[in-house]
């Protein structure tokens, strides 16, 4: 019994025939593992290539896009398109008018977009300065006491 060993439940004699047999066994199970890991791996890319790659109609999923956000978007896609167009013209004269009117239209375009931010940004700062009047902690507009030592006014009363 002394050249028998008993590994991992079964028993094995230390011949070299059952050392090349474990070793086989031992081979076959890393190379599942290694191949259920790559698996595993590969599902995990796809799964995160379906989520990053933008697909058609699927733009609103997670933060919600108004039609002013596409319009802009749109227009933003045309100006890079005429500029593209225009870096194609020849050279003279039609091709310093429209870089002339493509430059003025970005411009607009950017001032808008420009008020656009400066609007949200004084609305998150009003909506901070109306809930610390509201919670009490800054003295907000002047708000009479409910109970007044004097008459609200309308027809006075015949006196008996």
């Amino acid at each position: 019994m002394s050249n028998i060993t008993k590994l991992g439940g079964k028993l094995f004699s230390s011949s070299e025939k059952a050392v090349k047999a474990r070793t086989a066994e031992r081979m076959k199970t890393a190379e599942a593992k290694r191949k259920a890991a790559a698996d595993r791996s590969k599902a995990g890319k796809d799964k995160q290539d379906a989520m990053t790659t933008q697909k058609r109609g699927s733009v609103a999923t997670k933060i919600p896009v108004s039609a002013t956000d596409i319009r802009q978007a749109n227009t933003a896609t045309a100006l890079t398109g005429m500029q593209r167009r225009i870096d194609d013209m020849p050279d003279g004269n039609s091709k310093n008018m429209m870089q002339k009117l493509l430059n003025r239209q970005e411009k607009e375009f950017r001032k808008m977009q420009a008020g656009e931010a400066q609007k949200v940004e004084n609305k998150a700062v009003q909506g901070a300065r109306d809930a610390r009047v509201k919670s009490g902690a800054v003295r907000g507009p002047y708000k009479p006491p409910t109970e007044l030592p004097f008459s609200k006014g309308g027809m006075a009363k015949k006196k008996k």
